[in-house]
Parts: C-alpha cells; structure tokens; sequence
C-alpha cells in the first residue's frame, strides 16, 4: 500500500517537469547577418557617357511591372554637369492608343542620381532652370571706399531704390535743445535726398520720390525705406 500512496504523486511530479520542460521558452537562433562589399566609382570620376548609362537604367527600373511598358526604349541626353534627361519611347504599336512613339521623359540629377517627375514631351524641349546670377554694380572709384556706400546688390529683394547705389550721410543737429539725426542719400546724379523726417523738415534736400521704388505687388505702395534709412543714421557718432 506504500506503492498505492506515493506513486500517483511521483507521477503527478515528473509530468510536472515534463510539462515544465516543454513550456520552456526556446532560444531563438542566431540572426545571420552579411555584409555586401559596394564598389561603386566616385560620382566625380563618371564620364557623361556612364551618367547616361547610370541615368537610362534609373529610369527604366522605376517603371512598375506592366505590359504597357512591355519594349520601352530610353534615350539619356547630356544636359549639364548635374543633369541627365531620359526620353522614353513606347515600342511599336505600343503606349495607351496603341500607336506607340513618344512617352515623354525624365531628368535624373547627379550626383544623387535622383529622378524627376514624368514629363511630357522630348528632351529636346528641356531646359533647366536659369542660374540667376547677381548683377554687378559699377561704382565709381571716387566713392567706393566711402563708408557710407550702400549698394543694390547688398540688400537684394529689399532694395527700396530705383538707383543702384547710394552714398548716405548722417549728420547731428539740435533743435529746440532736442538731439536729431538729419540722414541724407547722394544718388549717382548727383543730387541729394532726404532719407528721413528730419532731413526733409530741416534741411534744404530733395524729396526722396522720385527714385523711391514701387513695390511691385501691390498698386500705390513704395518698397519699404527703413533698411536704408537705418543705414545711414548708423553712420551718425
């Protein structure tokens, strides 16, 4: 009967290990990694004609897995140091009216080899953006070291005259025992202009109108002066 007692426990135990054993939490293996060595030639060092190359394949592979696009050819024309347009041609017969030709193109930037937008029409028609180069302004040597020489250029899209420079004075009066700052623009013609207030109220200066400039997008307003201005009562010590 000792047998009877203990065996059903000894039983109920070892399936308990069992059970135990089972319901373990594996070790996942191990994660099998690889490295694949890339030896792609330096952007710099490409002749136009692998940037062709490298520019007709881009914009091939960017094409889904279709039919219509089943016999398309490409075409890569230089453009410039940064860019590669791509004409794209249906085959014969192929495209949406079946009447296959032209199917527009695409310009691909280097060194990023980065595509563009699908285009209508040849790369025969592309041209890229214009370059806007900043215009010169030539100052006359009499004044071009002067320190109150304001120039177009410097100022950009705030520039408030119609001039190309100007050469700004400042000058401190009193009146009735207040400190002023009379600030003053000399045009390339020669005449002298009230830049501010004070200058128009106590001196013998031009009106600043005439080559005060519009402001182009609203009718009736003038570019705001104040950056000029500013820069001439700056010159006050």
């Amino acid at each position: 009967m000792i047998t009877s007692r203990y065996t059903a426990p000894a039983c109920i135990a070892f399936a308990g290990l069992l059970l135990a054993g089972c319901a373990a939490p594996m070790s996942p293996p191990a994660e099998e990694t690889s490295t694949v060595s890339t030896s792609a030639a330096p952007v710099s060092t490409l002749t136009d004609a692998e940037r062709v190359t490298k520019a007709e394949a881009a914009v091939q592979a960017e094409l889904p897995n279709a039919p219509i696009w089943k016999g398309m050819t490409f075409k890569g024309v230089v453009v410039d140091e940064s860019e590669i347009c791509v004409d794209r041609t249906w085959a014969p017969g192929g495209g949406p009216d079946h009447l296959g030709g032209n199917a527009g193109y695409v310009v691909v930037s280097f060194p990023a080899v980065a595509l563009g937008k699908p285009k209508d029409g040849a790369c025969a028609g592309y041209a890229p953006a214009a370059t806007k180069v900043p215009a010169t302004v030539e100052v006359p040597s009499a004044v071009a070291k002067d320190p109150g020489l304001l120039v177009s250029t410097t100022f950009g899209d705030k520039w408030p005259l119609k001039v190309p420079y100007v050469v700004a004075h400042c000058q401190g009066i009193t009146v009735a025992g207040r400190p002023l700052k009379v600030a003053t623009l000399d045009a390339p013609d020669g005449k002298t202009y009230a830049a501010n207030g004070t200058a128009k109220d106590h001196g013998n200066y031009l009106d600043i109108d005439p080559i005060w400039a519009p402001k182009p997008d609203v009718s009736g307003l003038k570019i705001d002066i104040s950056p000029v201005t500013e820069a001439a009562l700056a010159l006050c010590t």
